[in-house]
């Protein structure tokens, strides 16, 4: 359900913002911005995302709550497995899909699956911090960044600009209850109107 909500949003909002999206009381994530990914690009991280996604269900079912981002074959792997050895399998399925991802951000901690109180926390976290970046942008075409929460761990992934990112990372900083920002973004070079500004 997760997958086919995902993908009609991804089809219908492919230069557009993305909106929250809750499933069974979690957020998938949130667009800040426009999606800079061609409509190809954007399909083989979709098909990444779910065949990696699938796999860890399949695997621990119940046992693990994980949840698999992926933008420009890059993937983020975010909640809680049962111990060491299961960090390191879902990290290995990744390298063992059709297309492999340039690089595994393996985030997930040995923990409790967690409640849906803290999955809803995350998403409130995750909505306050696209707006405080959105309010530190000023002006949404120059933001590309997806923002989820873990944990009150948020996660900044995307295409940004030098400038754009450290603002939107401080902004992030400064909302209730985060504990941390990780930066998870690929860097445009400055242009030469941007350095002329």
């Amino acid at each position: 359900m997760k997958k086919l909500i995902t993908a009609l949003v991804a089809a219908s909002c492919l230069s557009a913002c993305v909106p929250i999206i809750f499933v069974g009381g979690a957020a998938m994530g949130m667009w800040v911005g426009s999606d800079p990914r061609r409509p190809d690009v954007i399909k083989s991280d979709f098909d990444l995302d779910a065949q990696l996604e699938a796999k860890i269900i399949d695997t621990y079912k119940e046992r693990a709550h994980v949840n698999v981002h992926v933008f420009n074959d890059v993937v983020l792997l975010t909640g809680e497995v049962p111990d060491q050895a299961a960090k390191q399998q879902i990290e290995q399925f990744a390298g063992q899909m059709n297309k492999k991802p340039r690089m595994v951000y393996n985030e997930v901690v040995i923990a409790l699956p967690s409640s849906t109180s803290n999955k809803f926390n995350d998403s409130q976290i995750t909505t306050r911090v696209k707006t405080a970046v959105l309010a530190e942008a000023g002006d949404s075409s120059a933001v590309h960044i997806m923002v989820t929460t873990e944990r009150q761990v948020v996660y900044l992934m995307g295409v940004s600009k030098p400038g754009i990112i450290d603002r939107a990372a401080a902004a992030a900083s400064k909302v209730g209850g985060v504990k941390q920002v990780v930066k998870l973004v690929e860097i445009e070079p400055d242009g030469p109107a941007d350095t002329a500004r």
